[in-house]
C-alpha cells in the first residue's frame, strides 16, 4: 500500500472514508528504496525495486514451478480455491514485498501459497522482477506481479511520463519487450495484471487522468491491449493476464467509470478480479457488504463476468474497526469462500499489512484475533477446497 490518501492508497482499493492517513496527501517517493528494516540493505533493489533480504528459497520446494519455458498456470479443480498473498514489506510497503512475511503468513494460518502478489514499480525499474519472482517460484508459488507503469507514486494526478496516450503510440515498446523478454526467460508460470483498480480515481491510469471520462476508458482499454500484444509478440506465452477491478466505483456509479468500461476485451483478459475489503482502518466508518459490491461490478461486466475466471485479487479488513467485528467477518468470509458462496470465484488473496502508525491491522501472524480464524477455517472441514498448490502446464 502507497501514501494513504482519502484512507489508503493503491495499494488497496478504496471508498467513501475520511482523509488524513499517516502521509498526507502521498508524498513522491522516487529516491529508490531504502535499507529495509527486517535484515539489512535490499539486495538488487534496482532489478526489483524492493524485494527484502530474506528472499532466498524456503524450505517449501519448488516442484510446481517448473523449469519448461511456457508453461502457463491453469484453474484449480472445480470446487477448490487458490489461496495468496501480498506480504507487505517495511521501507516501501507498495513495492517493498518480503518473503520473510509471505513465510510467516504461511506459518500462521498454516497452509501453503498458491501465488504471490506483488508490485514492479517502474519509478524503481523497467526490468522484470526477476529475484522476487525466483524467490516465489523456491516457495512452489506462482509470481503474481503488479506491473506499475507510473514514474512517481504520487496519487490523484497525472504520471508525467507513462500517459495512456504514449503507452498507445508505442513509446515504450522497448522497454515492454525487455520485460517481456524476462518473463519469457523466466519459464514459468507468471500471473500479470496492468492498471491496478482502474475504476478508482487516484492511479495514474484512470480515466481521470488521461482525458477524463469521455474518452479515458477507451484509451485504458487501448493501452492494455497493447502491453498484452507487445509482450505476447515476444513470446511471453507463460503469462496469464489480469484485469484488477476495485470492488467501488469511485467517485461514483458513473457508467462509463465502472467494471464494464474498462474491460479491454475477451482476447487479452484471462482472469478478472476485484478488491474486496469490509474496512480500511481508523477514518473508516463504514462496514461493506462484499458481497453486495462483488455481485455490483459482476453485473456491470456483464458477459465476461459468466465466461472469465473470477477471483478476489485482494481481500481485507482492519482490525481498528472495531464497529465491524473484523474477526467474526474474517471468519465467516473464509468460511463463505471454502463453502462455495460465490462458485464464480476459483481464488483469494490476504493484503497482509499493518501500516507504521496503527491506523491499518490487517498483518496476520502479528494478530492473534486475526490469526485464529485464518488458522480454524483453513485447516477445518473446509480446508480440503483449498488448491495448496498451483496447476502448471
Amino acid at each position: 500500500m502507497l501514501a494513504l490518501v482519502l484512507g489508503c492508497g493503491s495499494g488497496m482499493g478504496r471508498g467513501p472514508v475520511n482523509p488524513g492517513g499517516p502521509d498526507g496527501g502521498g508524498a513522491i517517493l522516487d529516491a529508490g528504496p531504502t535499507p529495509g528494516l527486517d535484515g539489512g540493505p535490499i539486495p538488487d533493489a534496482g532489478a526489483d525495486g524492493g524485494v527484502s533480504p530474506d528472499a532466498g528459497a524456503g524450505g517449501e520446494g519448488g516442484t510446481e514451478g517448473g523449469t519448461a519455458t511456457g508453461q502457463r498456470i491453469q484453474l484449480p479443480p472445480a470446487g477448490r480455491l487458490y489461496h495468496g498473498v501480498f506480504p507487505a514489506g517495511t521501507t516501501l510497503p507498495d513495492s517493498d514485498v518480503s518473503m520473510e512475511a509471505a513465510d510467516a503468513y504461511r506459518d500462521a494460518v498454516g497452509r501453503p501459497l498458491a501465488y504471490v502478489y506483488f508490485s514492479n514499480e517502474w519509478y524503481l525499474t523497467k526490468a522484470f522482477p526477476q529475484v522476487t519472482a525466483e524467490a516465489i517460484r523456491a516457495r512452489g508459488a506462482v509470481p503474481f506481479i503488479r506491473l506499475h507503469m507510473r514514474s512517481q507514486q504520487q496519487q490523484l494526478v497525472p504520471d508525467p511520463t507513462y500517459t495512456l496516450d504514449r503507452i498507445n503510440a508505442g513509446e515504450f515498446d522497448g522497454d515492454l519487450r525487455a520485460w517481456a523478454g524476462g518473463a519469457k526467460a523466466f519459464g514459468t508460470a507468471l500471473v500479470v495484471q496492468y492498471g491496478t483498480e482502474v475504476n478508482g480515481d487516484w492511479n495514474p491510469w484512470s480515466a481521470e487522468y488521461n482525458g477524463g471520462l469521455a474518452v479515458g476508458p477507451a484509451k485504458f482499454k487501448q493501452a492494455y491491449r497493447h502491453i498484452v500484444q507487445v509482450m505476447r509478440a515476444e513470446g511471453a506465452t507463460n503469462i496469464t493476464w489480469a484485469l484488477h477491478i476495485n470492488g467501488e466505483n469511485w467517485p461514483g456509479d458513473d457508467p462509463r467509470n465502472n467494471a464494464g468500461a474498462y474491460y479491454p476485451g475477451d482476447d487479452v483478459v484471462d482472469w478478472i478480479g476485484f478488491s474486496l475489503y469490509q474496512n480500511y482502518g481508523a477514518g473508516d466508518p463504514l462496514c461493506r457488504d462484499v458481497a453486495a459490491l462483488l455481485e455490483a461490478r459482476e453485473a456491470e461486466l456483464g458477459a465476461a463476468a459468466r465466461s472469465k475466471p473470477l477471483f478476489v485479487f485482494e481481500l481485507g479488513t482492519s482490525m481498528t474497526s472495531t464497529q465491524c467485528d473484523p474477526g467474526g467477518w474474517v471468519r465467516q468470509t473464509l468460511t463463505d469462500l471454502l463453502d462455495g458462496r460465490w462458485e464464480e470465484l476459483h481464488g483469494f488473496a490476504w493484503w497482509d499489512e499493518t501500516t507504521a502508525d496503527g491506523s491499518i491491522v490487517m498483518r496476520v501472524p502479528d494478530t492473534p484475533a486475526l490469526q485464529q480464524p485464518f488458522h480454524d477455517v483453513l485447516n477445518g472441514p473446509l480446508g480440503s477446497n483449498l488448491q495448496d498448490r498451483p496447476v502448471v502446464k
